[in-house]
């Protein structure tokens, strides 16, 4: 396991759960045999592609060392379970299984997943919830199980003649694993730490001479996301047009990422306005950046990025001038940053201390009084073709990311088949009426399309389950 596989981990505590995953709508009408048995066979036949579906996690002693993946044969019984909906299946009522689903840990004596057959949406439409821990896929490489799980036609394909590697079948035997642990915070640790501090004087150094800098982290405003983060959670989705995003994106000259950034920035500052609880200094939104490479394996391969969001600017179009302004620095702050990395913090450090840090600083409430953010936007690119869940398509695809340190927003995007998802994640506490912010997302890129002089498409905000 990685370092940073490691820390996600040991950081997870009964409130901060390190799952992510996505919620899919398929129409199953045209598929008579479609089942939470057939769902079962696909997945059974296609786990030797799925390592990470494989896996469970055997730690160090005492957390010294990073733990080790466990190929483990999944029992489907367990792992993909069959539920409904209440009547009659909206999708408010869908939103609330979905929080409910959301809010409790994977067993972590098992492999780390779950699915979740849901029935009874309206229509006679089948959702598919999964969960897989952070420490076996990011964004991109989630988006990747995807397209194996599942098919570019209705008709599914056979079980691929090749398997991916198997990871051991028992972690190491109890004095290998304590001498392993014993190494590494003797020889290693020391090393690393060494490193660690060039590095960061190299860092500062290459900083400090760009004419713009984006804010730090511990320094965006207080704001009614930061708070201690519950074990409940609230869900809630919207969806526009891609075409309609990058429709957007030419007239502004930016990019796709500015679109959904600014669109967030001003659905933000509605619904904050209409609270009266607008911060005077723009929101900081943490910003996931994908390092994956092909050469990458099992596990997270994700560095981020800070951008202030102008919340504070009523004009549309000034707004997202000004987010891609600030993006733009952020992303010089990060390559500069980048060009000079040797290792990163979670390296030097024995892993079984992000389990000690991750409760003394919820146990501080140091989040709430001087929050590292104050949420995190992702955007994950996506099919643009349809794809099939045991015969039946996929009609949207919403991701939802994990809340953690104090930071009780999270706003996922997801593009499929034309069209961007929003996941929105909160908790009762901090957005009990989070339905009312996704909302805010389509009449923020009409205010975009409008003042950019575009004409408004046929498209509508998709409430269908």
């Amino acid at each position: 396991m990685s370092s940073v596989d490691a820390a996600f981990w040991f950081a997870e505590t009964p409130s901060w759960h390190m799952h992510i995953g996505a919620l899919a709508i398929c129409d199953p009408r045209q598929v008579p045999g479609f089942s939470v048995e057939s769902v079962r066979r696909i997945v059974g036949e296609r786990l030797p592609e799925l390592p990470q579906l494989r896996y469970r996690v055997a730690e160090a002693p005492f957390g010294l060392d990073r733990p080790w993946y466990v190929d483990e044969d999944p029992d489907l019984e367990y792992h993909i379970r069959h539920i409904a909906v209440p009547s009659p299946g909206g999708r408010t009522e869908l939103d609330e299984l979905v929080a409910r689903l959301w809010s409790y840990k994977l067993d972590r004596d098992k492999p780390l997943w779950e699915m979740w057959f849901i029935e009874g949406l309206d229509e006679g439409r089948v959702a598919l919830l999964t969960k897989v821990h952070q420490s076996l896929v990011d964004g991109v490489s989630g988006a990747g199980i995807t397209e194996i799980l599942f098919d570019p036609t209705p008709d599914p394909r056979p079980p691929a003649e090749s398997a991916a590697p198997r990871a051991r079948s028992r972690p190491p035997r109890p004095e290998v694993r304590l001498l392993s642990a014993a190494a590494n915070l003797a020889l290693v640790t020391p090393y690393r730490i060494v490193r660690l501090v060039d590095q960061t004087v190299r860092q500062w150094l290459a900083v400090r001479s760009l004419p713009e800098k984006a804010p730090g982290y511990f320094e965006a405003p207080p704001s009614r996301f930061n708070a201690p983060i519950s074990q409940q959670r609230r869900f809630s989705a919207a969806r526009v047009s891609l075409d309609r995003v990058k429709a957007v994106k030419d007239a502004y000259g930016v990019k796709v990422n500015d679109v959904v950034l600014a669109t967030v920035a001003g659905a933000l500052r509605s619904y904050l306005e209409r609270t009266g609880e607008l911060p005077a200094r723009p929101l900081v939104a943490q910003v996931p950046v994908s390092t994956r490479t092909n050469a990458t394996g099992a596990g997270t391969a994700i560095s981020s990025m800070t951008v202030g969001l102008p919340t504070g600017i009523a004009d549309p179009a000034e707004r997202i001038r000004s987010v891609h302004q600030v993006s733009q620095a952020a992303k010089q702050m990060a390559e500069a940053m980048t060009a000079h990395q040797i290792m990163s913090l979670t390296e030097t450090t024995p892993p079984g201390l992000f389990r000690l840090a991750a409760r003394a600083y919820t146990a501080s409430r140091l989040g709430e009084n001087v929050p590292p953010t104050n949420l995190v936007v992702s955007n994950v690119p996506g099919s643009s073709m349809p794809l099939y869940a045991a015969g039946a398509v996929l009609e949207r695809f919403t991701p939802i990311g994990p809340l953690l340190m104090d930071v009780g927003l999270n706003v996922t995007c997801f593009s499929y088949r034309g069209w961007m998802d929003f996941g929105f994640l909160s908790t009762p506490e901090i957005a009990g009426d989070l339905a009312d912010l996704a909302e805010g997302i389509e009449p923020e890129l009409a205010r975009l399309e409008r003042a950019a002089g575009l004409r408004r498409g046929a498209s509508r905000p998709d409430r269908r389950s």
